[in-house]
């Protein structure tokens, strides 16, 4: 049984201080690599005039568009903006609107004063972003920071101009974001090879440094593209939230409430997972949240939802605010996410912070799960084992499902309070600045 939003609402968007011990985090560098050259809302006309006692770090990002602050790029730069503000100025630059959408949600051309940092969006076309070469040479920063190794707007296009000295080449670093997983890497991947060739004939990254936020990610940065100057190695920054109120009612009702929050994007294993709800059979209500990235592929989605058993209930709600994610997911009993590869796993970490157990493949830092108590982390070679752990939490009593949601909150809990992040992400910008002619 399929239930979504009114056709409209499906083609929207789904929303100087002394430098630290180098020590406190991992950076590899290519013997031989050269330096680089040096080089509410209110409307700014120009980036001019910014307290020069702190370094400047300019990032392009695409998905930073009104409203859209739930994706995970997004939910990292927030952060790193708000725990290293006092010791940086961030800026960044973004695309004026939604993955396929033919029109602007927000003003091109003027820089605004975000809480956050300063923010400029940019029309995008077939081309890349317009206006970045100009931003990039008039546009006082220190550090780059790119996000998305193969992302056509702003990245492919920054990397040439920078390579042909069409724009200032200073200290820049680029966050693939999890785009060389295994599982990443095999949708497009004549493609992806193609310019991961062409990128290193053209030597495109031979003076950029490449982000990990874990060794795994290392890895397979190191394996795909080990021709950057360096990969440093710092994880996302998060911070803890209050744990929500927690939702009892579907239970109660005999109907197990599932949750998937991310893109609708091939890499998100969206359809495997309604492939996986053919097998269930105890009533299930599945609640899709996220934005929208691949039209094709959302239709193949909804042609396979179309098709399930009466007693399968989907429901697409499309994009959710950052500040009613927390409470959304803990409306739900299991968050669902068989994803080819996370580099992170934002969502995960938000429905494990929700106090809700996880479903998810076994492409992520969660791992060995069922040994913690918090849920389920599975390889994508069984389907059959993802039904049989949706049946096993649906006929569980309510207090071990309580005890389930007290280990997945603990286990959320524990991820940010371990995490060295913000000391590994301060690290990570002071090295880059000290390569600066």
């Amino acid at each position: 049984m399929l239930r979504t939003r009114s056709n409209a609402e499906m083609r929207a968007p789904i929303a100087s201080r002394p430098a630290p011990p180098r020590d406190s985090f991992m950076m590899r560098h290519r013997a031989g690599a050269s330096a680089p050259q040096t080089a509410a809302m209110k409307i700014e006309a120009s980036p001019r005039g910014v307290d020069k006692t702190r370094p400047v770090v300019l990032a392009l990002l695409e998905v930073l568009w009104p409203g859209n602050d739930a994706t995970g790029p997004n939910q990292s730069f927030l952060e790193l903006c708000r725990s290293l503000g006092d010791e940086f100025v961030f800026k960044a630059v973004a695309r004026d609107r939604p993955f396929g959408s033919t029109l602007a949600v927000a003003p091109v051309g003027v820089w605004f004063e975000r809480e956050f940092a300063k923010v400029r969006y940019c029309p995008v076309s077939v081309f890349g972003a317009a206006g970045l070469a100009e931003i990039l040479r008039t546009t006082s920063y220190d550090v780059l920071m790119m996000n998305g190794f193969f992302d056509r707007d702003f990245t492919i296009p920054a990397l040439t101009l920078r390579r042909f000295g069409r724009v200032p080449q200073r200290p820049t670093i680029l966050s693939p974001r999890g785009e060389f997983s295994r599982g990443a890497l095999a949708l497009n991947s004549g493609r992806k090879h193609c310019y991961l060739a062409l990128a290193r004939r053209l030597g495109l990254l031979e003076d950029v440094w490449l982000h990990a936020t874990g060794p795994c990610e290392a890895e397979d940065i190191a394996r795909a593209f080990p021709h950057g100057r360096g990969i440093f190695v710092a994880p996302n920054v998060r911070r803890p939230t209050p744990a929500p109120a927690v939702r009892t009612v579907a239970k109660r009702e005999g109907t197990l409430r599932l949750a998937f929050l991310g893109r609708v994007a091939r890499v998100k294993n969206l359809d495997y997972a309604l492939r996986v709800l053919r097998s269930v059979e105890r009533p299930v209500s599945f609640d899709i949240f996220g934005p929208l990235q691949d039209g094709d592929y959302l239709r193949e989605c909804l042609a396979i939802a179309a098709d399930l058993p009466g007693h399968i209930s989907v429901a697409f709600k499309g994009e959710i605010r950052n500040e009613l994610v927390s409470q959304t997911l803990a409306d739900c009993d299991l968050f669902f996410l068989p994803t080819r590869g996370e580099n992170f796993g934002h969502a995960i970490l938000d429905a494990l912070l929700a106090g809700v157990p996880v479903l998810i493949s076994d492409r992520t830092p969660f791992q060995s799960l069922e040994l913690k108590g918090a849920g389920w982390s599975l390889s994508l070679d069984a389907p059959e084992r993802f039904a049989e752990a949706i049946e096993a939490f649906a006929a569980m009593s309510p207090e071990k499902a309580a005890t389930m949601r007290a280990a997945a909150r603990e286990l959320g809990e524990r991820s940010i309070l371990e995490s060295d992040a913000v000391a590994a992400n301060r690290a990570m910008l002071h090295s880059a600045l000290g390569h600066m002619r």
